[in-house]
């Protein structure tokens, strides 16, 4: 029997074939130094050993919601949130792994900073094993810089580490159609529509980067996709030429973590500060 304190905190996630990181991401949730009360974890029509290593946890506050077929990520955690009982809710993906005072701090934060309705963190990136460090991020702290960063058409907060007020995020619902840039979108409308979001600087959330993961592709559709909601939501105007830029630059990023290559590597970290060198010195600021 645990003594650990159990806080009011939902976590959401949904799951698609990622039976075989699901036990590192729930051994990550056991070994907090906070517990929560409850984890729902929607199985989106699953085609591979998922449920059958879910059944082995007899933990009561994992909620297992097996869809029998697929219906997108965007509708399955809006199943989740829909389910969800917490004052908080906290998203992080099952193929990922929670650093274990991560539910604490979000969670004392936002009791004690009441005027905040949702907060993030920084990560570190890791190519499947987590000893496998490929880099780690440098989100904005205030909630005025999160702002702005929606606001030029870029995310002021990473999906998977942040923390919301459950009302905020049953009001704000996912979009399906909006896949692959819907955490883009629903963060956006959320702090235009008055959301006050500040984030933690440190890193409470490991991300791992592997051929499966949403972190991988990034076709240049994605990009287009996030920038035609910024000009929708914030009434803006974004240039073609701006766009691909901007897909040039987190193209050759990603290639820069995916790349095991050292001299690669450096390539692709070049090609991508020449087209956003404003962005390159902020990552190392």
């Amino acid at each position: 029997m645990s003594n650990k304190k159990v806080c009011d905190v939902s976590i959401v996630c949904a799951n698609y074939n990622n039976g075989k990181y699901l036990e590192e991401f729930l051994n990550s949730v056991m070994e907090s130094s906070m517990l929560v009360k409850e984890v729902i974890l929607v199985n989106d029509g699953s085609t591979d050993d998922s449920l059958a290593i879910l059944s082995k946890y007899n933990l009561e506050y994992l909620k297992v919601i097996d869809l029998k077929k697929n219906i997108g990520f965007a509708n399955a955690l809006n199943v989740g949130v829909e389910e969800a009982t917490a004052k908080y809710i906290l998203r992080i993906d099952p193929d990922d792994i929670l650093e274990r005072t991560r539910i604490e701090k979000q969670y004392n934060f936002l009791n004690e900073n009441r005027d905040i309705d949702l907060t993030g963190s920084n990560v570190i990136y890791f190519n499947e094993n987590i000893e496998n460090k490929v880099g780690s991020s440098n989100f904005p702290e205030k909630g005025e810089l999160i702002y702005k960063r929606y606001q030029k058409g870029e995310h002021g907060l990473l999906h998977g580490t942040i923390m919301v007020r459950t009302t905020l995020f049953k009001k704000y619902k996912y979009s399906q159609k909006q896949v692959p840039a819907e955490d883009y979108d629903i963060f956006a409308r959320m702090i235009k529509g008055g959301a006050n979001a500040q984030s933690i600087k440190e890193t409470l959330t490991f991300v791992r980067i592997h051929e499966n993961s949403v972190s991988n592709a990034l076709p240049y559709s994605t990009v287009k996709k996030t920038y035609d909601l910024r000009d929708e939501i914030f009434k803006t105007k974004t240039s073609n030429f701006k766009i691909l830029i901007n897909y040039l630059n987190l193209k050759y990023y990603r290639n820069y973590y995916f790349e095991k290559n050292w001299l690669k590597k450096i390539w692709f970290l070049g090609l991508s500060s020449m087209f956003r060198p404003d962005k390159a010195i902020k990552k190392i600021c």
